[in-house]
């Protein structure tokens, strides 16, 4: 029995994914996916003003407010007058801050 068989060699993609694409060009996946990052970095029990989050996540102030209500639960805000938004790296560093203004 001497069968030959010939191997199938997969044909190499060519081209992108659909994921490929969104992780470069879509900022609705980029720029929330860099602000995860950024309070990543914070760790549970950290914090930040608002300014130093633009600088870790490396995103505008546009960006930052086209996405900001989807992390409302990391934001405190404190001041009177002039108020500032806190980021935090957890809820619950959140929630303990929001107790103490």
């Amino acid at each position: 029995m001497s069968a030959s068989k010939s191997k199938e060699v997969p044909s190499k993609r060519i081209g992108k994914s659909l994921a490929e694409f969104r992780a470069a060009h879509d900022k609705g996946f980029i720029v929330p996916q860099k602000i995860r990052e950024a309070l990543k970095k914070l760790g549970p029990g950290g914090w930040e003003y608002e300014l130093e989050i633009l600088k870790l996540a490396q995103i505008s102030t546009t960006d930052l407010g086209t996405f900001r209500s989807e992390f409302e639960d990391h934001i405190v805000m404190t001041g009177g007058k002039n108020p500032k938004r806190v980021w935090c790296g957890s809820k619950a560093l959140a929630d303990q801050l929001r107790a103490m203004v």
